[in-house]
């Protein structure tokens, strides 16, 4: 039990809050967009497409927690346990969506292109929305946990949702979930795929083929540096903060840190709800053909693709 009085500095609610507008601007435009792109085109939709419109789907939900996220920093909670639980939920199990659907976008590249003659087994609309599902159903049913860990008490009140409540460390058990389950995991298998894809791609003699395939290089090396810059701080900062609340709770200097860390690491996690839909569509040139059809609602003798 840390006896040392952390709060959320002003330098780290001022960044938060730089961070938030944008954000959440930004990524509601951007998602919604793929998502109307998606419904324009649900009837000749690949499997990318089923799983680019899950992400953004994930990425949509998870952008309504943060507007409720930012007032609960600086706020006591107005509102019941049970709407605090909730969107504690929805913000979790959004996060965790996106990492598993970005998971399975990596196997599917992994297998098209090691595996061409192997592809059509693991290539197709409603295979890749059985996938989705499944995710869906297994990360739900585990938000529980999420929040089970440091509920605050169910009539109780002057309480800060997205905030720990209880002065004990979280359980082991969780961060190592949160961070060997919900991040390594995801991580070796996302660049294993993507270095092993870029690898088979380099290798061109074709000076046409290597431009088409140098687009789709960046592109995945683009998803890749996305996932580590959002979700490697937010999850070493809760080994840090659990580190620093086990083994150093009279260091109040280094819990201060490790909870400003912990905040900020949120914050760039979020930013990964608009990162996302221009890592993976906007950075496609021949997308944008695609993009215009679907808002106008007509269609080309030539339409667009998307590269990923």
């Amino acid at each position: 039990m840390t006896s040392c009085n952390v709060t959320i500095p002003r330098e780290v609610q001022v960044f938060q809050m730089v961070t938030a507008v944008p954000t959440f601007i930004l990524g509601v435009l951007a998602n919604s967009t793929l998502l109307v792109l998606f419904c324009r085109q649900r009837k000749n939709c690949s499997d990318m497409m089923v799983y680019l419109a899950n992400i953004a789907l994930a990425d949509s939900t998870a952008l309504v927690s943060l507007p409720f996220r930012m007032y609960s920093y600086s706020n006591h909670w107005p509102f019941s346990v049970s709407s605090c639980l909730v969107l504690v939920s929805t913000y979790f199990v959004n996060m965790y969506v996106s990492i598993f659907t970005t998971v399975a976008i990596s196997v599917v590249r992994f297998v098209t292109v090691k595996y061409p003659f192997k592809a059509r087994a693991v290539k197709s609309p409603w295979k890749a929305l059985v996938v989705c599902v499944g995710i869906w159903v297994v990360i739900g049913s585990l938000s529980a946990m999420f929040h089970s860990v440091d509920a605050p008490e169910a009539n109780g009140s002057n309480f800060s949702c997205f905030q720990k409540n209880s002065e004990e460390p979280l359980p082991l058990s969780f961060i190592l979930t949160l961070d060997v389950v919900g991040y390594l995991l995801p991580f070796v298998v996302i660049t294993y795929c993507t270095a092993n894809v870029i690898c088979t791609l380099s290798r061109s003699n074709s000076e046409e083929v290597k431009l088409r395939k140098n687009k789709a290089i960046h592109i995945m090396a683009a998803n890749l540096a996305v996932f580590i810059v959002c979700f490697s701080p937010f999850h070493f900062g809760y080994l840090l903060k659990f580190l620093a609340e086990t083994y150093w709770e009279h260091n109040c200097e280094l819990q201060q840190f490790a909870h400003s860390f912990v905040h900020v690491a949120n914050s760039v996690a979020s930013t990964n709800c608009f990162l996302d839909a221009f890592s993976y569509y906007f950075l496609a040139k021949a997308s944008w053909g695609t993009l215009r059809e679907a808002w106008c609602g007509t269609h080309s003798r030539e339409r667009g693709s998307i590269v990923i």
